[in-house]
């Protein structure tokens, strides 16, 4: 126990430590801070500064009310395809294609060629049933004020009383002409099922994943409509019942944090080993009483334990007001679901940075720890998705909504997998790094050794290679 708290004060004096903190607060400071009292305030009917077209999470739905929020579905393919074709329209005319492809999801532009654009030309003269010449010359009421996410500015504006409003936005023209044709409006001339097969293929001539033409992007972009007071009512009760009002921003806060500790922590875990040999400590270390296992461990909890430290009194910031929230409306808060999220959703990552800092740290004495850990957080960052896309080999679950509980609900097996999967990954790790500490305490192993060994058998392969 002695052992354990000398480590974890060694860490709280460095200065990669502060560093971490400082890190960890300005990501938290600028994603999450804040959230949870905006979600309060509306739902206390104070105005908020953030525009959202969400109801408010925390108010009970009544069925005089305007509006129910937004939810994102397939239950309406006619609004997918006047969004997706807007779309592919305007990507037609530029002949820029913006697609985001893996690993990484960055923005990347495709322009194809001549073939390829008169394929795609045919394909919106199927989809509208109208010519090239028509198609160069569509009224600005062809395709509603309002589509999925986007939204004509030309046809916003501000009436007498200055408020805001969106002309024409039932996606009829402005002038209330009762005429209505596939010339004025656009109306799909294919089946939901056609139209699918046409984006398809758009996919495959892009030849980049990420597009707007992908199922899984069209229904992000444009599945969007409004609920129904029944949907409402739905998504209310999953929240003050069965998240318990704090699951869902406990989550959307492991998210955030989730970003920051699949990478920080490896700098203050190679540090913390590193500062041995920097201060000429090593051989002191190997010849000291304590064992390797003690040693290893020791270190490892320690480090576990001073990344997890800030991480959940950044929660209290979130906390607190919904358990105030909770006493004002009689509501029962579940004052327990951010350390529940913490050490089920968060301490599997810590786990796994913090032994893979440690292992690559004794087997190569040196920060090479740092540029793998790196490059896996940069990978999973990018072919992970924000929401309910858990693999067994995800680093960082993401579930970037304060919504979708159903979500975590129906994928649950396959988090606690990955989350099992995670610590077993690391446990595994960490005996490994007592071996390899034991060995070198034994001089029977060293870091000139092991890659010695490692060149030895790459040179006798391509030796191999060359006589045959």
């Amino acid at each position: 126990m002695k052992l354990y708290l000398r480590e974890c004060r060694r860490i709280a004096v460095s200065f990669v430590y502060f560093l971490f903190i400082a890190v960890l607060i300005f990501s938290w400071w600028g994603k999450f801070r804040g959230v949870t009292k905006t979600e309060t305030d509306r739902a206390n009917g104070k105005a908020s500064e953030n525009i959202s077209f969400d109801r408010p999470l925390l108010a009970e739905p009544k069925e005089d009310d305007e509006y129910f929020g937004m939810k994102t579905s397939e239950d309406n393919p006619e609004e997918i395809m006047t969004g997706v074709t807007r779309v592919l329209l305007m990507e037609y005319k530029n002949n820029v294609y913006a697609t985001y492809p893996l690993p990484l999801r960055n923005y990347k532009a495709v322009s194809l060629g001549s073939k390829e654009q008169a394929r795609v030309l045919e394909i919106l003269c199927e989809i509208t049933g109208l010519t090239q010449e028509q198609l160069s010359n569509l009224p600005k009421s062809y395709f509603p004020a309002v589509t999925g996410t986007i939204i004509s500015t030309d046809r916003a504006d501000y009436d007498e009383e200055g408020k805001f409003h969106i002309s024409g936005k039932d996606g009829k023209s402005a002038d209330n002409s009762g005429e209505m044709d596939k010339t004025k409006k656009f109306m799909p001339q294919v089946t939901y099922g056609r139209f699918k097969e046409l984006m398809m293929e758009m996919e495959t001539m892009i030849g980049e994943e990420g597009s707007h033409y992908s199922v899984e992007m069209m229904i992000t972009y444009f599945g969007i409509s409004e609920m129904s007071y029944e949907e409402a009512c739905v998504e209310y009760d999953q929240t003050i019942r069965g998240d318990k009002v704090a699951g869902g921003f406990a989550r959307l806060f492991c998210d955030y944090m989730g970003l920051s500790l699949g990478l920080y922590p490896i700098f203050m875990i190679v540090f913390l080993w590193m500062e041995d040999r920097m201060d000429h400590m090593t051989e002191l270390l190997y010849i000291r009483k304590v064992s390797s296992l003690k040693l290893v461990l020791t270190r490892y909890l320690a480090g576990i334990t001073m990344v997890l430290i800030p991480v959940i009194l950044l929660s209290f910031e979130s906390l607190i007001p919904l358990i105030s929230f909770g006493s004002e409306h009689g509501i029962s808060i579940d004052c327990f679901a951010f350390i529940k999220y913490i050490l089920w959703w968060l301490l599997p990552t810590v786990m796994i940075v913090s032994a893979t800092g440690v292992f690559f740290t004794l087997l190569t004495d040196s920060s090479f720890a740092v540029l793998l850990q790196f490059l896996w957080w940069m990978i999973d960052r990018g072919v992970t998705g924000l929401s309910g896309d858990t693999k067994m080999i995800t680093l960082m679950i993401r579930h970037n909504t304060l919504r979708g509980y159903e979500l975590v609900k129906d994928r649950f097996h396959v988090i606690c997998m990955n989350r099992l999967l995670m610590a077993g990954i690391s446990i595994l790790l960490v005996i490994l790094s007592v071996w390899i500490l034991q060995q070198k305490r034994k001089g029977k192993i060293n870091a000139a050794y092991i890659f010695g060994k490692a060149l030895g058998n790459i040179k006798s392969k391509f030796s191999f290679i060359h006589t045959k």
